[in-house]
């Protein structure tokens, strides 16, 4: 028998209605407030950037100001997480108030390794995604893991161990980003995300989540 311990879970799920609020999204971008707040971040973030890096981020857009947009979303996600609290058994409190903002990824931008301190839960919805616009990955939270890789099986391997794709011993997950998928996973598990390679915006809503029960006094 095989047990897997200390699972770290990860969900996948379709967002509801996606070719409109797809729509709306791209709409709300495209206004003249938005417009003028993605064009300042981007002129300091290649203030900021680092040359071989190529611009490092990607601007974090508000969207709280159009209220339809803003309530919808959060009672979709909140219908995901009923799902994983019903999952985890958790039958008492409740989820509060969902924490979303627009990423908005220009070309060359990029999000370093980072985690969502504070939170329970942190997800993803991929709203636009063109070709060649970077992935998101996620790294083993087992720091020991990285060095008690089993023999390697060439020279080869050895030199590569740590990309391995091996399902029980790589470091690292590469989230397979489709359009209209979010993505759900512990606020704790570090993640970092590609530079986009593509001419076109990639957009997606980041969010946080609590769980009430967890800051009951």
């Amino acid at each position: 028998m095989k047990r897997d311990l200390f699972v770290t879970d990860f969900w996948e799920f379709d967002f509801p209605y996606h070719q409109q609020f797809k729509s709306q999204i791209l709409e709300y971008v495209s206004r003249p407030h938005a417009q003028q707040h993605i064009e300042i971040h981007s002129s300091e973030t290649q203030e900021l950037s680092n040359p071989s890096l190529n611009s490092y981020g990607g601007d974090e857009l508000p969207f709280e100001d159009d209220k339809n947009i803003f309530s919808f979303f959060q009672t979709q996600i909140k219908k995901l997480l009923l799902k994983i609290q019903s999952e985890h058994d958790w039958d008492k409190g409740e989820w509060g108030n969902i924490d979303p903002w627009l990423n908005i990824n220009q070309k060359g931008n990029f999000n370093p390794p980072h985690i969502h301190p504070g939170n329970d839960y942190s997800g993803c919805y991929y709203i636009s995604f063109p070709e060649d616009s970077g992935f998101i990955h996620f790294l083993d939270p087992r720091p020991q893991h990285r060095f008690s890789s089993p023999n390697p099986r060439s020279d080869n391997e050895r030199e590569n161990w740590y990309f391995s794709k091996n399902k029980y011993d790589s470091s690292f997950f590469t989230y397979p980003i489709k359009e209209g998928k979010v993505a759900i996973f512990p606020s704790w598990l570090m993640h970092y995300v590609d530079p986009n390679k593509n001419d076109n915006l990639r957009i997606s809503i980041a969010f946080n989540a609590k769980f009430n029960q967890f800051y009951d006094s």
